[in-house]
């Protein structure tokens, strides 16, 4: 692997190839971090508001999965261009895993990714349920929780939330228990007229948080159209990443580190790392931090696909 080095206002970025989309990325010296992509596009960061890796090093994982929010990168998006699988349209993991490939961090990156792009939109009239007053004899569990939302998905707060408290009762929120707390704890603290401020103010970012929790709530409850819907419009979104190409960034707190890191096909894949302060660290000091976050990065991408594999034959049936 090469290794470019770059001069920044403050820090040193490194990038994994001379072909990387980031051209530059810099730590400001108040709370900003800035990035420069190779078609000379400028991004701003708040360091306050992107994801925190407060525990990187620790590699005794209490999930099933790592999960860090990160865009489909570009090589991935290309990867996709010529996907003619139909899929199997019984589950939306088997429909979207016929379609994007990969494992369980492909499958949640992606659904939101298409929600924060607004290419997946929850309301379509074919997520609509048919108005009835069909009564199945006996009535089912399903019925009981479901006759009563407009779609198939929860869509209203209040019964997305009693719908998540009712699994979590049940011990039975599988999916949900991989993703940040801090997603858990947004999507059960946002009242139903704070969602629609978000929305109005087109806090897209936001709404995909709460929004990625709906979709994994009500999964179950989906249809072969409606199966066929999702796993489409978050296919379509990912083979038109090259619109947008912009990696997400994220901040490894252990290190002072900066990091813009895509999705590849294989997981997680580190774009280039910036520290902050780095007139204080050596380039030996850098280029050692540096290799630690690669080496915990590929920790993480095999753990995932090992815990992918072990589930494959189990909850992720097709």
């Amino acid at each position: 692997m090469r290794i470019t080095w770059l001069i920044g206002w403050v820090g040193i970025v490194w990038a994994t190839n001379t072909h990387a989309q980031v051209a530059e990325l810099n730590w400001e010296l108040d709370y900003e971090i800035y990035m420069k992509m190779a078609n000379d596009s400028n991004y701003t960061y708040d360091i306050r508001d992107v994801f925190h890796i407060t525990d990187a090093r620790n590699t005794e994982f209490t999930s099933e999965f790592v999960f860090y929010p990160v865009m489909p990168g570009d090589s991935y998006a290309a990867s996709l261009a010529e996907v003619q699988s139909q899929g199997n349209y019984s589950t939306l993991w088997s429909a979207l895993n016929a379609k994007l490939g990969g494992g369980w961090v492909h499958f949640i990156n992606c659904i939101s990714y298409a929600l924060e792009m607004q290419v997946l939109n929850l309301q379509e009239p074919i997520m609509k349920r048919p108005v009835s007053n069909w009564k199945p004899n006996p009535v089912t569990e399903t019925w009981k929780r479901t006759h009563k939302w407009g779609y198939y998905i929860p869509i209203s707060q209040k019964d997305a939330q009693l719908e998540y408290k009712t699994k979590q009762k049940e011990g039975s929120l599988g999916d949900l228990k991989n993703l940040p707390a801090s997603y858990l704890n947004l999507f059960e603290t946002t009242h139903s007229k704070a969602y629609a401020r978000m929305k109005a103010d087109g806090e897209y970012n936001t709404l995909a948080k709460i929004d990625l929790v709906k979709v994994i709530l009500g999964a179950n409850y989906l249809g072969e159209e409606q199966i066929n819907y999702l796993s489409n419009a978050v296919l379509n979104a990912v083979k038109s990443y090259s619109q947008r190409k912009l990696p997400s960034v994220l901040v490894f707190d252990e290190f002072d580190a900066a990091a813009a890191m895509t999705l590849s096909s294989e997981g997680y894949h580190l774009e280039s790392v910036v520290f902050k302060a780095s007139a204080q660290l050596s380039s030996e000091e850098m280029e050692q931090r540096k290799s630690e976050i690669q080496e915990i990065v590929a920790t993480i991408n095999a753990y995932n696909k090992a815990s992918f594999q072990k589930r494959l034959q189990t909850y992720y049936q097709n």
